[in-house]
């Protein structure tokens, strides 16, 4: 494999670029080359996980590539070697790590990583992980690791620290789910941190994409029922008027099709653990009914409802949201799409 001085100027350049987040690098015809680096978002008060989704139009379930993340004042070389990538790209890539490094300067890394999934790069939860929060990411099994000395190839050791691959212990699956959602639906949750505004998402069937049914502002409680749909699901966001309570309602009537029960009913992990949270919406108490007659707002538990839904009704794990049957209802999602 090659590198051509473009990927060496693009490195220095990116060092010397305090806005620069990431570098990707990608391989062709055995050369390595380097893409457009990614900037942090300007919000300065903008969280990791909003750097994060910078990523999302960078990598690729099918795309082999070198990802040089700027993290904690320093740098991670990530290869990112995803299970749809082609086989001698995987290779290729895994058996040059150390070269990349080498060539580039050990000393402008603190780590180095292997990735089989976007989300264990694009969700904050698997930084986590990897910080020692919850189960360690440096403990691993002797199999992990010589999984990991098997990919490394016989290139010269460097001074990094190399964790390898680990398979997270936060499956994360709440994103793998993870619907596309419009940019008019992602703007009316950002005003949700004022008192009485109300927003209504539902998924449209053929898409699947998170659309946007209305956004009103300085709603009474008593007013909320009015607007939820009878014949078809919905997720409404309240943030009450006088408590300031965020409430989460997932209405499903039980006149709407199956599918779009399921679709909708699916498209909640995604929409209240990852979409919501990335943009700064904590959801106080969740909702869930059939019938508008039988929306009542109170304060007891997080959850008010039957809860037929397994996503509303679970727990918590580690640093993810689980509940009974997940891995079937993810294979159910799985041949739906």
């Amino acid at each position: 494999m090659e590198f051509s001085p473009d990927v060496i100027q693009a490195f220095s350049n990116f060092r010397s670029d305090p806005t620069a987040l990431a570098l990707p690098v990608e391989i062709s015809h055995s050369t390595l080359r380097p893409l457009i680096s990614v900037s942090f978002p300007k919000e300065s008060q903008s969280t990791f996980q909003q750097a994060l989704n910078r990523l999302d139009g960078v990598l690729s379930p099918k795309h082999a590539l070198y990802l040089i993340l700027r993290r904690n004042d320093s740098n991670v070389a990530i290869t990112y070697v995803p299970y749809l990538a082609s086989a001698e790209s995987r290779n290729i890539l895994l058996q040059h790590r150390a070269e990349l490094i080498r060539t580039l300067g050990g000393e402008h890394f603190a780590a180095s990583i292997i990735c089989k999934e976007m989300g264990e790069i694009t969700d904050a939860r698997s930084w986590e992980e990897r910080d020692g929060q919850g189960e360690s990411w440096e403990v691993a099994s002797n199999e992990n690791v010589q999984s990991c000395e098997k990919h490394e190839g016989d290139e010269a050791e460097t001074e990094v620290k190399d964790l390898g691959y680990k398979k997270n212990k936060c499956r994360l699956c709440d994103r793998r789910m993870k619907n596309k959602i419009n940019e008019d639906a992602l703007s009316a949750l950002s005003k949700l941190h004022e008192a009485g505004t109300c927003v209504q998402l539902s998924v449209n069937i053929p898409t699947e994409i998170l659309r946007l049914n209305f956004h009103v502002p300085n709603l009474a409680p008593a007013s909320v029922s009015s607007l939820l749909p009878t014949a078809h699901p919905s997720f409404t966001f309240y943030r009450h008027l006088t408590t300031n309570t965020l409430y989460f309602i997932f209405c499903s009537p039980d006149s709407a099709s199956v599918q779009e029960r399921m679709k909708h009913t699916m498209a909640i992990p995604g929409l209240v653990n990852i979409i919501a949270k990335n943009n700064g919406v904590n959801v106080d108490q969740k909702i869930e009914i059939h019938d508008v007659e039988d929306l009542v707002f109170e304060e007891r538990d997080e959850r008010i409802g039957q809860f037929r839904s397994m996503y509303l009704r679970g727990g918590m794990r580690g640093t993810e949201s689980t509940w009974e049957g997940m891995e079937e209802y993810q294979r159910t999602l799985d041949k739906v799409r």
